[in-house]
């Protein structure tokens, strides 16, 4: 899956990530995932992108390296390449709860409204409870 804007990479620094990718067991991408979040939690933007990176690398199947990059492109403000990143995924509760997310950031309230009072429904915690809060907030910043 190409994602925007990163797809600049030499095709050296393409085959080293590839390779280092294949090298990393399970618990050491999940440990790049909460370096990448916990980056990302502190303003540290390019250097959560770059650990996300790695985690595409190594596991290019999985959710998590994509939807980081998307909330680094969120913090950003390119929140046209957070949505394209997160319309890409199937729709797990994760990343439709992103998804909302960055379009109510986008300005999509309706769509947004319906993707996570759906979420709000139907996933399981920590999701649905966060999808409430967020239409909640959502609601208290219309006046609704």
């Amino acid at each position: 899956m190409s994602i925007p804007n990163l797809d600049r990479r030499s095709e050296g620094q393409a085959d080293a990530l590839s390779e280092a990718g294949s090298l990393l067991e399970a618990e050491d991408t999940r440990l790049l995932v909460d370096i990448g979040f916990m980056a990302l939690s502190h303003g540290f933007v390019a250097s959560a992108e770059e650990v996300f990176l790695g985690v595409i690398a190594a596991r290019p199947a999985q959710e998590a390296g994509q939807i980081g990059i998307a909330l680094a492109r969120l913090h950003r403000g390119a929140v046209d390449d957070a949505v394209t990143i997160l319309r890409r995924l199937p729709p797990s509760d994760a990343a439709r709860l992103f998804l909302g997310l960055a379009l109510n950031r986008q300005g999509d309230a309706e769509q947004a409204q319906s993707i996570l009072g759906d979420v709000a429904a139907s996933a399981g915690a920590p999701f649905s409870r966060t999808a409430q809060d967020l239409l909640e907030a959502m609601r208290d910043r219309s006046g609704r």
